[in-house]
């Protein structure tokens, strides 16, 4: 539900959304390299988790080889935006999910007048997803694009630097990718992309030197990843039994606007 959020994440998102709704072409180089880790899967049906604008996906492209295309954001007006941008092919394997995926969005409030102890805020955000995950079910293939930074950011401003923070980030972040996993059907796959470092560390230099997966891991390592987004957390909370073991894929700078950032891609298999 999203009526309980804090109001000042719904317009955050709403802004930032805003902002680029028009940036489809802009999205190009960005948009080649996710639909190139889409490209032979197929199936029934397709999650992609923090759709926004859908800037960074050919939904035209992914409605070829997915019957259903599921579109998930707290953001309701840019899903309905990038649907109305549509043929009426597409729109038909569309469905919108105007939801929380991070399963504290309601929380937040409280744990701002009492914060909560760590374990205790990771089992009540997974507490609200999984009655999200019961409600829709399975996916060939679960894609999430870009979310963790624009999580890690919400929250640190909404708190500030105090010790809730903390709490309440790794809650989120853990309860997404939890959220992700939980969604992937037996002999799915699960895919997390992810913004993690910007323009403010030599980013084109470490990956003209290193190549861009492995400046993400040199840069991650002396701690420039966004809170909650270096590769080697984010891997860790996909282990699993159920799971192959996690892998980079691919790695890449995306330009938006006067900022930059390193980009990563993390796949995870589920066993049949």
């Amino acid at each position: 539900m999203i009526a309980a959020i804090p109001q000042f994440l719904l317009e955050r998102e709403r802004d930032r959304n805003e902002s680029t709704r028009g940036g489809y072409a802009a999205y190009a180089p960005h948009r080649a390299r996710q639909m190139a880790l889409l490209r032979g899967r197929g199936g029934e049906r397709l999650a992609v988790l923090g759709a926004g604008n859908c800037n960074d996906l050919e939904l035209s492209t992914l409605a070829e080889s997915f019957r259903e295309l599921h579109l998930f954001d707290l953001d309701a007006q840019a899903l309905d935006s990038a649907w109305c941008r549509q043929s009426n092919a597409v729109k038909r394997a569309c469905s919108l999910h105007p939801c929380d995926l991070t399963g504290v969005g309601s929380l937040l409030e409280g744990w701002k007048a009492e914060p909560p102890e760590p374990l205790a805020a990771q089992l009540a955000a997974w507490t609200q997803l999984s009655a999200l995950a019961a409600e829709v079910g399975e996916f060939d293939t679960v894609l999430s694009s870009c979310l963790l930074s624009q999580v890690a950011i919400d929250l640190r401003d909404y708190f500030g630097l105090v010790p809730a923070l903390n709490s309440a980030l790794l809650a989120a972040i853990g309860g997404h990718v939890m959220l992700a996993a939980a969604l992937t059907k037996p002999g799915g796959a699960v895919l997390v992309t992810s913004d993690c470092i910007t323009s403010r560390y030599p980013i084109r230099e470490e990956a003209q030197a290193r190549g861009a997966l492995n400046a993400i891991l040199h840069l991650a390592s002396q701690g420039a990843a966004f809170p909650g987004t270096d590769p080697g957390l984010v891997a860790s909370l996909l282990a699993s039994a159920e799971f192959s073991r996690p892998e980079l894929k691919d790695a890449w700078i995306w330009d938006v606007g006067p900022q930059s950032y390193l980009v990563y891609a993390l796949e995870a298999a589920r066993h049949p």
